[in-house]
C-alpha cells in the first residue's frame, strides 16, 4: 500500500508538471477572437499566438482546451477539443463531431505532403520523462535513442518506438493526419515503461503535443485513431499479476484536449453476463479503464418496472490514472422473479456527477420461497457472452451466447440500436443444439457504415414464428469507435 501511495504521488506530480504554463503575452485576434468570445469556456485561454503557414494557407493557435484553426482556401474558422468541432460558419455557430461534416462545408483538402510518415516518426525529437520527473528532449534515429548521464556520463537511459507501433488519423480536426506513437523508456533494469505519445502534423513535420503513461511492461496489441480518439488495446496488470506478466486485457481511449491526452472512462461488466439469473449477493465483477477518483463505483439494481430495489458501493482495486478491477457482492430485495438490471456508475468525488455508467440486464431471483412450493418454474435464459456490457467495439464484432431452450427452426434475431433508440440493423442468428435442450450461437457482425461513433445497444431476441411475439430477449450496451 505504501508503494502504491508513493507511486500515485509521483504520477500526479508528473501529470501536473507536464501541464503547459499559460503564455502571458499571447492574444486572440480577428476570427479567433470572435469565436472565442462566442464560447469562452469551451476554447479556454491561449497558450501561444497564432502561427500562419503561407505554403498551406492554414493558421493555428493552441489553447488550454484544444486548437483554433483558420483555412484561407475557404475562410473556415473552427475550434476543436480533439473530439468535437465548433465552426463559426454561414449558419452561425455550429457544433459537430470531428468525424462529421456539415453540408455547406468545403471538402477537406487532401493531406498530400502534409501527411506524416513512419520514417519521420522514427527520426523525430521527443520529450519524455527520461530523468526523473523531467520531460527530457531526445532525438530518435531509426526508431530509438539514448541519453548518457551521471558522473563521467557512465549511465544510460534508452527510449524508442515499440515495434513501430504507430497509428495515423486526424486528432485536432484540421483535416491533416496526425499520429499516435507507442514508445518505451528503459534505464537498463527490468522495468520498461510504456507511454502513448500524440504527435501533430505541423505543416508536414511531426511535433509532439501530449503524453500518457500506460504502465510498466504493458503490451499494446493494437493502436488506432478513430473519430479524433486514440484507441489502444492493452494488456495490464491484475492485482495478483507479477510485473513480468500482465494478463488483463483493457481497451483504453484518449482524446487530445489542449496539451493533454485525457482518458475516456470505460466501465466493463464481466459478470454476471447479460440475461443470467441472479440472486441477491451475486458477485459483480469487471474493469475500469481509469481508476475512479472516488476509489469506488456506485451500483443500483432495478426491477422490471424501473424501481430501485438495491443500491450500494463497490471498491475498485487500482491507482492513479491506470485501469482498475472490481469484484464485490450486490444486494437487492426482489418481490418476484423476473427481468431486472444492474447498473454501475463512476461518480466524481468532487461534485458527485457521473463520468461514466453502464448496466447489464439480468433475471432477478426473488427471496426464498415462503408459499409452500418446493421449487420455482425455471425462467428462460438467453445469455450473451460477448461482447461484454460496456465494451469498446470496432466495425466488426463477435456476437456469442447461449439459450436455455433451443428456439423453433434454430434461429434467433438480433437488432442494433443507435443512441436515439432507432434500429439501424437487424438479421438472423443460427443456433446450434438439439431440440429439447440448450443451444449456443456465434456470429460475426459488421456495424453499419451509417452508424455514428458513440453508444450502441445490441439486442438478441427469440420471437414466436406464429405471431412474432417476443419470448425472451437480452441486450448489451457497447461504445462504438467508428
Amino acid at each position: 500500500m505504501k508503494y502504491r501511495l508513493v507511486l500515485l504521488i509521483a504520477m500526479v506530480s508528473l501529470a501536473f508538471s507536464a501541464l503547459p504554463a499559460l503564455a502571458q503575452d499571447c492574444t486572440f485576434q480577428l476570427g479567433f477572437n470572435t469565436l472565442r468570445d462566442l464560447i469562452p469556456d469551451v476554447v479556454g485561454d491561449c497558450l501561444d499566438n497564432e502561427q500562419h503557414n503561407p505554403a498551406t494557407g492554414i493558421t493555428r493557435q493552441t489553447t488550454t482546451n484544444g486548437q483554433l484553426t483558420w483555412r484561407k482556401a475557404d475562410n473556415w474558422t473552427a475550434f476543436t477539443d480533439g473530439l468535437r468541432t465548433w465552426i463559426n460558419g454561414p449558419e452561425g455557430l455550429q457544433q459537430r463531431l470531428n468525424s462529421e461534416q456539415f453540408p455547406w462545408e468545403t471538402p477537406v483538402p487532401a493531406p498530400g505532403e502534409s501527411r506524416l510518415t513512419l520514417d519521420q516518426l522514427r527520426n523525430a525529437e521527443y520529450h519524455l520523462p527520461l530523468l526523473g520527473d523531467e520531460n527530457t528532449p531526445i532525438q530518435f534515429s531509426d526508431g530509438a535513442g539514448h541519453i548518457a548521464f551521471g558522473e563521467g556520463a557512465t549511465e544510460r537511459v534508452s527510449a524508442g518506438i515499440v515495434n513501430d507501433t504507430v497509428a495515423f488519423g486526424d486528432l485536432n480536426g484540421d483535416g491533416f493526419a496526425d499520429a499516435a506513437v507507442i514508445v518505451f523508456i528503459s534505464g537498463g533494469g527490468s522495468g520498461t515503461f510504456i507511454h502513448l505519445v500524440a504527435v501533430l502534423d505541423r505543416d508536414g513535420k511531426p511535433a509532439q503535443d501530449a503524453l500518457a503513461y500506460l504502465g510498466d511492461r504493458v503490451p499494446v496489441r493494437s493502436l488506432a485513431i478513430a473519430s479524433g480518439e486514440i484507441v489502444a488495446e492493452t494488456v495490464v496488470h491484475r492485482p495478483s499479476d507479477g510485473l513480468c506478466c500482465p494478463s488483463l486485457e483493457i481497451t483504453r481511449a484518449f482524446t487530445l484536449q489542449g496539451n493533454r491526452l485525457v482518458p475516456r472512462q470505460a466501465l466493463v461488466i464481466e459478470s454476471p453476463l447479460p440475461g443470467e439469473t441472479v440472486a441477491s449477493g451475486v458477485e459483480l465483477r469487471g474493469t475500469t479503464s481509469v481508476y475512479p477518483s472516488a476509489e469506488t463505483l456506485a451500483y443500483l439494481v432495478y426491477d422490471a418496472r424501473g424501481g430501485v430495489i438495491g443500491r450500494g458501493s463497490i471498491p475498485v482495486d487500482g491507482y492513479g490514472y491506470q485501469p482498475g478491477t472490481f469484484a464485490a457482492p450486490v444486494e437487492f430485495i426482489a418481490g418476484a422473479d423476473g427481468p431486472g438490471r444492474i447498473e454501475i456508475v463512476d461518480k466524481d468525488s468532487a461534485n458527485g456527477s457521473a463520468s461514466a455508467r453502464t448496466s447489464v440486464p439480468v433475471i432477478l431471483q426473488a427471496a426464498p420461497i415462503t408459499d409452500g412450493r418446493t421449487s420455482r418454474e425455471p425462467t428462460p435464459e438467453l445469455i450473451l457472452e460477448a461482447p461484454l456490457s460496456g465494451a469498446t467495439v470496432g466495425r466488426t464484432l463477435e456476437l456469442r451466447g447461449r439459450i436455455s431452450a433451443l428456439p423453433f427452426e434454430k434461429n434467433l434475431t438480433y437488432r442494433i440500436y443507435n443512441q436515439a433508440g432507432s434500429v439501424i440493423d437487424q438479421s438472423w442468428i443460427s443456433v446450434e443444439g438439439d431440440y429439447g435442450g440448450p443451444g449456443a450461437f456465434t456470429k460475426s457482425i459488421d456495424i453499419p457504415a451509417t452508424a455514428a461513433p458513440g453508444p450502441l445497444r445490441i439486442e438478441v431476441r427469440d420471437e414466436s414464428v406464429i405471431d412474432g411475439t417476443l419470448i425472451v430477449s437480452t441486450s448489451v450496451e457497447v461504445h462504438f469507435t467508428g
